[in-house]
């Protein structure tokens, strides 16, 4: 399998990569850096959101794991509002994305904004993902549902995606998404198949969160939890989650060190030079470039020579 090790900012459960499908792997480099201890400390979502009844369905309520959801068939006045909603509270829970299994409502549709501008704003009602990139990159993962920063994890998504789904106004859609629109609409589509990122979690971060995990079915007192996805669903997760956490390659980083180099032929102009005295040997500055072993970026490692590093925003989902 060749290793593709990209520089950039910053997303798989207990399978093995399908025999099928061969996957080359990047790792994103998790640049905002928190603390890295499962310390339990949930974080709340809102009980209330300006402009809308809407709340956070949180794991393990059973609409985030039902299965199929709705399909939209109506683009009325009725269905903007709901969509509206759904954005007012993406942007206050400060998300990227919000399907509606996350607001309990089993439709067949998100939102989701990968940019800080609102002409970025996408709503998706009945998607199909047609084709997935071979090029798989691993990056950090949360999820509002989940409730808490830091149960979060490692998990792979494609490079790019084509898609096709229904816009707003019920209009076919095809295109063609990449780097992190793309990982935001497969997170999200994940939700209309019953799949949260904690089930792409390879062992090592599921172990991790599992005390957040635990408490969140604590919470609930309810007899219909639904604790795990569906299993044809879990089964057709492409790609297929990480087997173990991925650990980048030893990156190399250049060092550019500038010595003095003196050259032979004198200065000035004509034979004695530009003053009054011999010609001097010009000293010039040359630059060599030495290489230097940098320590791998490898969260929760017990390994000395992996640095911590941390989640990003994305994480905060």
């Amino acid at each position: 399998m060749k290793i593709y090790n990209h520089l950039a900012l910053t997303i798989a459960l207990f399978a093995s990569a399908s025999p099928a499908v061969s996957f080359s792997i990047s790792y994103q480099r998790l640049s905002n850096v928190v603390t890295n201890k499962h310390s339990c400390v949930m974080r709340l979502n809102p009980t209330s959101f300006q402009g809308t009844d809407f709340v956070i369905t949180e794991y393990p309520r059973p609409a985030l794991r039902r299965v199929p959801n709705e399909p939209i068939t109506e683009f009325d006045d009725a269905f903007e509002t709901m969509t509206q909603e759904m954005l007012m509270v993406m942007y206050e829970s400060k998300g990227v994305g919000l399907a509606a299994p996350q607001i309990g409502l089993n439709q067949n549709v998100f939102v989701y904004n990968p940019s800080d501008s609102k002409s970025m704003e996408r709503i998706v009602c009945n998607p199909k993902v047609t084709k997935y990139s071979d090029e798989v990159v691993v990056e950090q993962e949360g999820c509002l549902s989940l409730r808490s920063d830091e149960c979060a994890g490692q998990v792979a998504r494609c490079k790019w995606i084509e898609v096709e789904y229904m816009n707003e106004r019920g209009q076919k859609v095809i295109r063609r998404l990449k780097d992190f629109e793309a990982r935001v609409f497969q997170h999200e589509y994940d939700h209309l198949k019953g799949i949260l990122c904690v089930d792409r979690f390879p062992p090592e971060d599921r172990e991790a969160a599992q005390e957040n995990i635990n408490k969140l079915l604590g919470l609930y007192t309810e007899s219909d939890a639904a604790a795990d996805p569906d299993a044809e669903e879990f089964n057709n997760m492409v790609p297929r989650p990480l087997s173990a956490r991925y650990m980048p390659p030893l990156e190399v980083e250049e060092e550019e060190e500038e010595h003095e180099q003196q050259e032979g032929k004198s200065g000035g102009f004509g034979g004695g030079g530009f003053g009054t005295g011999g010609g001097k040997k010009a000293t010039k500055k040359k630059k060599e470039t030495k290489k230097k072993m940098k320590a791998r970026d490898g969260t929760r490692s017990d390994n000395p020579m992996f640095k911590k590093s941390g989640k990003t925003a994305f994480a905060n989902r």
